[in-house]
């Protein structure tokens, strides 16, 4: 049985090349490194090998999307990295500076992070969760800002056949909470903490986690089957938690439940350099972005209309 988790990855992957990714990409990174570009097709040819349970087929269709990688080996000045979107390169970027490190960060446009992604489900999927593991921790090594894999990390943590590695799961989904820049990311990595809670007997928390991780993906039903266990196991909690509740509780226990500030920061910086390059109308997506995920910034209210109002008269 494939996961709906999993599903849900390879859709996001499929989109690439979407709007906010492309706009951004610079010609320089095609030229140095001269990639194998994987298309659309390629994706829907492995969910389809998957889905219909040929994995060593599959298995070829991964492969062939880190097929040369080899080839793009870090340096002391260069770093190269398979980003999906220029939110989480600017994010890496971001990281990077604050640690003081001056390498130069080349975004590849093959999809390597997502071959070893695939490759590391396939692995989990045949029963070899250690290497799967391993597998996984690549696909990070090359897209280190990708939520996605922290969840599937999380995941591998709680189903290994080795028993539940309830800290290390909880460290995963903790780490994915921070990166996640969508609310689909969120919310998945809120219900992992909440499977890693209920685990741990701590039915506050995890009540609590899929309370909130509703309101970022309110169309979702799988956090229903955890509350429903919730609620037969103590119907006086689960009857009386507002979520203004669960929010103080995740606050107390020190996890988030709202965006990380840096991809404020982030999206803010990407507007801020399409201004200057007189692409307004590419900065107002970003600046749309910036105010889904933080709705209550007048800042970013302000900046957004002045720029759509310049776009609509230029």
């Amino acid at each position: 049985m494939i996961r709906k988790f999993f599903i849900t990855a390879v859709l996001i992957a499929v989109v690439f090349t979407s709007v906010l990714s492309a706009q951004t990409r610079t010609a320089s990174a095609t030229r140095e490194i001269d990639p194998v570009v994987m298309t659309n097709q390629m994706m829907l040819v492995f969910m389809e090998r998957m889905k219909s349970g040929a994995l060593k087929e599959a298995r070829e269709v991964a492969e062939e999307m880190i097929y040369g990688h080899k080839k793009l080996q870090d340096t002391d000045k260069v770093e190269y990295r398979s980003f999906h979107s220029a939110m989480e390169k600017e994010l890496y970027e971001l990281k990077m500076q604050r640690e003081g490190s001056k390498k130069k960060v080349v975004w590849v446009e093959q999809p390597i992070s997502d071959g070893y992604y695939l490759l590391a489900i396939l692995d989990f999927q045949e029963g070899n969760h250690d290497k799967a593991l391993e597998t996984l921790q690549k696909a990070i090594n090359w897209n280190p800002v990708r939520s996605a894999f922290y969840s599937e990390r999380g995941f591998m943590f709680l189903k290994n056949r080795n028993g539940a590695d309830l800290l290390m799961a909880q460290i995963a989904y903790q780490k994915a909470l921070e990166l996640a820049d969508n609310g689909e990311d969120f919310a998945a990595a809120l219900r992992g903490l909440a499977f890693v809670f209920v685990e741990k007997r701590r039915l506050a928390e995890a009540l609590a986690c899929l309370l909130v991780s509703k309101t970022f993906d309110p169309s979702s039903l799988d956090a229903e089957e955890e509350m429903l266990f919730i609620r037969r196991a103590d119907p006086d909690l689960f009857a009386s938690m507002s979520l203004k509740d669960a929010k103080e509780v995740l606050r107390n226990s020190g996890i988030q439940t709202e965006y990380s500030p840096e991809h404020i920061q982030v999206l803010m910086r990407l507007a801020d350099n399409l201004s200057t390059q007189k692409a307004a109308d590419k900065a107002v997506l970003f600046l749309r972005k910036a105010n889904e995920m933080a709705p209550d910034n007048n800042d970013i209210k302000n900046r957004l209309k002045e720029l759509e109002k310049r776009v609509k008269t230029r």
